[in-house]
């Protein structure tokens, strides 16, 4: 409830410390919502054109002059009945391509704003800012190896894991010749 409460504020909070972290968290955030606004303008909203359509109650009308259509026998009011049921068609289509395209960047323009203005209003939510600004402090505090000591670390390591594996290799191949032995296998 907090948070919500937050998304409303304007102000900012501790603005001067903290600045790395906050500002990649920020773009992090951003990233998201831009990478969302970006797949949902991807997306087919022609279920949504076909919906408002029905609200219309254009596909009524369609259907009830198609209905009538295929009732009647004379052919000049089968002429007229044509030309209305081109017509009604004629102002679905053109709806649903203006409609479409409007509604779909509509919404992602949409998601986009409300994710940009997420993002800056969670680096300044008091909680979630404390903790960026504590992180920022232990980070500063971190002894980084320097490049021999990353080349050793890393020998090490893999060292290690060549060896585990090959361990865990060995256990399976004697398993799995003892159960084959016993016929378990």
């Amino acid at each position: 409830m907090e948070l919500v409460k937050e998304l409303f504020r304007v102000r900012r909070y501790k603005h001067s410390q903290g600045r790395l972290i906050r500002r990649l968290t920020m773009a992090g955030c951003w990233v998201l919502f831009v990478t969302a606004a970006w797949k949902c303008s991807l997306m087919d909203f022609n279920w949504v054109a076909g919906w408002c359509t029905w609200l219309a109650g254009w596909n009524g009308q369609l259907e009830t002059l198609r209905e009538t259509f295929r009732a009647t026998t004379d052919t000049g009011v089968a002429a007229g009945l044509t030309e209305q049921i081109r017509e009604l068609e004629d102002k679905i289509r053109a709806f649903v391509g203006t409609f479409v395209p409007v509604f779909t960047y509509a919404l992602s323009g949409l998601i986009l704003l409300c994710g940009i203005w997420f993002g800056y209003r969670l680096v300044n939510w008091v909680t979630f800012s404390d903790f960026l600004i504590s992180v920022e402090g232990e980070m500063a505090k971190v002894s980084w190896p320097g490049k021999a000591e990353l080349r050793s670390s890393t020998i090490v390591v893999l060292t290690v894991f060549l060896l585990l594996s090959g361990m865990i290799y060995l256990y399976d191949l004697i398993l799995v010749f003892i159960f084959r032995f016993i016929h378990v296998m």
